[in-house]
């Protein structure tokens, strides 16, 4: 296969990720290292403290329903995205780590079929995160903004949400402008930093699906060509064996990285889900803030289903390893690779999850569990009216 065929690695795959740490100030300038800490500093008290706190002393203010409701459906989202901002934050070096560990099995992709599957399979699947999320982010960006002008000349200005400002807003043209941008500014910067952390976890996931189809297929090739010698079958079983705890430490270090993020967003997607809901039938009445609602909650479910998709999907994958290590020609080896085999074959029966706080399994049951879970609190919401 021609090397300008091969697929984009790692890096090209997480451009985008690491372009928004490096621009919200999560990864250090080695050479302005005094400037990124005032640069870091400056960034996470406007974006990171002061817009979550002015959206939560702002909830504690309204007093009509529909305000708390409004304010409900972006000061949750916001804590909870400031929560898995910074546990990507704490965790950077775990990332870097495990892109070292997905660079090595990617360079064990050394069959042109292994990398049309790859290039037309895995990556693709990865890469469809990720533009979904470029729909939901901009979508949103627009439509909130569309609703803001709508209102405006329709109606009366008003804010994107109900928050705390140290001045009164409406009381000129200025300080409304300056509100008004401070809002917009905030939303689209937790909109990126959504967008990563909402990502990385299932486009890793959709990887790690990859890398444990391409290793079934590499076993159960072994032993079938009669020009390799029992000797290099060995040899590979061996390599095989490493790329497979190689994706087990994967899995095990990306449940680390996301471990917590996953926790904080479970636990509101369904508050969230419900209180969106609510808000769109009682008191939405223009078409910009249903297509805004609506692409939110859309974001809403997006947040969690492609990493449960992706986790049920990788252990339907390391399942299968034990059935495509008995379809290798083991039975014409030598000794030492069928005590190998038998090695490898103990480990794959070993259960491997996703875990979230080394307690809950992240896959499509934990899903379907918070759309449960919003109906209820939906249910229960409705009947209160």
């Amino acid at each position: 296969m021609a090397f300008e065929e091969k697929p984009p690695g790692v890096k090209e795959i997480f451009r985008v990720h690491w372009t928004i740490w490096k621009g919200m100030g999560q990864v250090t300038h080695p050479e302005y290292p005094k400037l990124h800490i005032a640069y870091t500093i400056l960034m996470n008290i406007i974006f990171s403290i002061c817009y979550p706190v002015h959206l939560v002393i702002g909830q504690m203010k309204q007093k009509t329903q529909q305000e708390t409701l409004l304010n409900l459906t972006i000061a949750v989202p916001s804590i909870v995205c400031c929560l898995k901002y910074f546990n990507i934050w704490r965790n950077l070096a775990k990332v870097r780590h495990l892109e070292q560990m997905f660079n090595i099995l990617y360079a064990r992709i050394d069959r042109s079929e292994d990398w049309i599957y790859y290039r037309k399979i895995t990556v693709p699947y990865a890469l469809r995160v990720l533009h979904v999320f470029y729909f939901i982010c901009l979508g949103m960006a627009i439509t909130a903004e569309l609703s803001v002008l709508f209102m405006g000349f329709a109606y009366e200005w008003r804010l994107m949400y109900p928050g705390y400002f140290p001045f009164d807003p409406y009381a000129s043209t200025v300080g409304y402008v300056t509100a008004h941008m401070f809002q917009m500014i905030g939303f689209a910067a937790q909109l990126m930093e959504n967008l990563v952390s909402d990502t990385y976890g299932a486009m890793c996931l959709s990887l790690l699906v990859g890398h444990a189809h391409l290793l079934g297929q590499r076993l159960a090739r072994i032993g079938y060509d009669k020009r390799i010698t029992h000797e290099e079958n060995n040899e590979e079983l061996v390599k095989c064996i490493v790329d497979h705890n190689m994706i087990f430490n994967c899995q095990r270090t990306l449940g680390d990285i996301i471990g917590f993020g996953m926790f904080a967003q479970i636990i509101s997607a369904s508050l969230c889900i419900a209180i969106v809901i609510i808000y769109t039938i009682l008191f939405v009445d223009n078409a910009f803030e249903y297509a805004y609602y609506g692409i939110f909650l859309f974001g809403c479910i997006m947040e969690v289903f492609p990493t449960c998709h992706y986790a049920t999907y990788f252990e339907f994958e390391f399942e299968n390893l034990t059935y495509k290590m008995f379809s290798c020609n083991w039975m014409d080896q030598n000794r030492e690779f069928k005590k190998n085999l038998i090695v490898c074959v103990e480990q794959s029966l070993k259960k491997r999850f996703v875990l979230i706080g080394g307690m809950f399994r992240i896959n499509l049951q934990i899903f379907f569990a918070i759309c449960k879970g919003a109906y209820s609190v939906l249910t229960l919401a409705l009947n209160f009216k």
